[in-house]
């Protein structure tokens, strides 16, 4: 584990710029080391009952959370994530220089952004689930999701709003000469490739 966050000594190197399947990979990677954590969520496709829609908001919170926390503080210690650092890549200031707080923690406000409107989205879904339970009952999932999204206000944006952010984003990678997303561009940071394959 040392060796995977050693000092990468930026500045004296000559470092690529990030490719969007490199940041891609990483990300993978992160879901994987971070998927234990969504275990439970599964229980709301197999058991969508009052209990589990009771927790429903607060595992949402908890899960959305955790992962922001994760990278805002990973970023900003060691400018690279578990799955960053297993795929070569590091997260810089414009200077190539170190992350820190303050960039890390603007860094991750888009993603904290969308998390809250995820957050929002379980708590009616858990609020309409005990309103409407008598006539859920006994239904497949599919017929209880056909009534959460008939009566949540926030179902159909909080599937586009993710869509569009990181729709822009990839595209921003894919085609800017930095390979700058749209977080990089708020917080004044770079994305680069410190180990080759």
């Amino acid at each position: 584990m040392k060796s995977i966050f050693e000092k990468i000594n930026t500045t004296e190197r000559h470092l690529a710029y990030a490719s969007l399947s490199r940041r891609l990979y990483a990300q993978f990677l992160d879901f994987l080391i971070l998927c234990p954590i969504l275990v439970p969520q599964i229980m709301v496709f197999y058991y969508h009952n009052k209990i589990v829609y009771e927790l429903f908001p607060f595992y949402t919170a908890l899960h959305s959370l955790l992962y922001i926390g994760y990278r805002f503080v990973m970023h900003a210690l060691y400018g690279r994530t578990l799955g960053k650092a297993f795929a070569g890549i590091i997260v810089t200031d414009l200077g190539k220089g170190r992350l820190g707080w303050v960039r890390s923690f603007i860094r991750t406000l888009p993603e904290f952004g969308l998390s809250l409107v995820t957050i929002m989205s379980a708590v009616y879904d858990s609020r309409i689930f005990m309103e409407h339970q008598a006539e859920m009952e006994g239904l497949p999932l599919a017929g209880v999701h056909r009534i959460l999204n008939k009566w949540n206000p926030l179902d159909n944006f909080t599937f586009w709003d993710s869509i569009i952010y990181y729709g822009i984003s990839v595209l921003y990678i894919f085609f800017s000469h930095k390979r700058t997303a749209l977080h990089d561009l708020f917080a004044g940071t770079r994305v680069f490739r410190y180990r080759a394959e």
